[in-house]
């Protein structure tokens, strides 16, 4: 049930024996607007973030709830006294033909980088929480007029129940609900 109508559910889960092999040994529950193509052993590779997007986005809202698993581990190891955090997100930035999409890798590192939202008080909680995260323009970074009308931008909107998850720590159980999520942008006309 969510805070109106259902809601998304998100479970950071084991990857079992192949996930040991592989030294992935969690998988963290995840939606995100882009793509996915598993390339092993890239995996973080593997998501495309963003679809294009003509306008300038202001903020990113909801509401969530969130408990931790358990234990939580990094490199498949526990790590006592340690709780897992979701993490809701969103950003913008400038493709190219050598920067088509961002990924796991260069997400909040890429020179290409415009803009992003981002949850800094994310909490346990079993209340719906609303959230209201204002993009916020990097230093030295613009949205030019005319490579915006010309589709020269891509949006992504992340949310995650493990912040770690792609480096493959958390905690198995970590749990983040998601619902009534709305981008609020304005247009350059």
């Amino acid at each position: 049930n969510g805070k109106v109508g259902n809601c998304v559910k998100l479970t950071t889960k084991s990857t079992g024996e192949l996930g040991e092999r592989l030294k992935m040994y969690i998988a963290a529950g995840n939606l995100f607007t882009g793509s996915f193509k598993i390339v092993i052993p890239e995996v973080v590779k593997a998501t495309k973030f963003g679809v294009p997007f003509n306008h300038i986005p202001v903020s990113l809202k909801g509401y969530y709830k969130y408990k931790a698993g358990d234990q939580f581990t990094e490199g498949g190891k526990p790590v006592n006294g340690k709780r897992d955090i979701c993490d809701i997100y969103a950003i913008m930035y400038e493709t190219s033909e050598s920067v088509p999409t961002l990924d796991g890798t260069n997400a909040f590192t890429s020179p290409n980088l415009i803009s992003t939202a981002r949850i800094n008080n994310a909490k346990e909680t079993n209340e719906w929480t609303y959230f209201k995260l204002p993009f916020i323009t990097l230093p030295g970074k613009f949205i030019d007029k005319e490579k915006l009308r010309d589709g020269k931008y891509n949006i992504a909107i992340v949310f995650t129940s493990s912040l770690e998850g792609d480096h493959f720590n958390g905690a198995i159980g970590s749990t983040l609900l998601i619902d009534e999520a709305e981008l609020i942008y304005r247009s350059e006309n």
